[in-house]
């Protein structure tokens, strides 16, 4: 439901980075089926997958060192492909999200790509399931500052909507029936 909600956000026109997340992965077949003609910037395999088996949309892949876990790209060279692309919209999911906070993550090989990434977007996009908020994990990644629009579904604590709210940041909230 989070990633069909958050397809509604993406016009083909504009370029974006997707990161490696279940939550993004989700993201990448909605768009797949949706969508034709997209540039998307990615560091995952699994996202290109997705995206590149049609032919329909430009993947541009961020190659680096591999890393299993995530089945995505990491490292130094990763981050610096990554430094070179100007992005209209990122996308990112996350372990854990602390509205006063920001996002944590447990796996440090994405971490350092999600931060240049940040730095290198329009518009951040977070797609957060209810239970990932108020949860801590090995290392911060993103500020709140950084994020423009919540994606999160209809369990998320009305608390933490309202805070984010009230930083400033659009929150999108999907129903579970979609």
């Amino acid at each position: 439901a989070i990633a069909a909600r958050a397809s509604s956000l993406i016009d083909v026109s504009k370029t974006l980075f997707i990161d490696g997340g279940t939550s993004s992965i989700e993201l990448a077949k909605a768009l797949a089926s949706q969508a034709k003609g997209l540039t998307v910037v990615t560091n995952s395999t699994l996202v290109s997958l997705e995206l590149g088996w049609s032919n329909a949309h430009k993947v541009i892949g961020l190659g680096g060192s591999y890393d299993p876990p995530s089945a995505s790209f990491v490292g130094r060279a990763c981050e610096e492909a990554a430094a070179q692309f100007f992005v209209d919209y990122a996308v990112f999911s996350t372990k854990g999200l602390c509205p006063g906070e920001g996002t944590f993550e447990s796996n440090t090989g994405t971490l350092r790509v999600k931060q240049v990434v940040a730095d290198h977007c329009q518009q951040a996009v977070l797609l957060v399931d209810h239970t990932k908020f108020n949860e801590r994990s090995l290392c911060k990644v993103l500020d709140m500052s950084q994020i423009h629009v919540v994606v999160t579904d209809e369990q998320a604590p009305q608390d933490d909507i309202d805070a984010l709210r009230d930083m400033g940041i659009e929150v999108l909230v999907a129903s579970l029936e979609e």
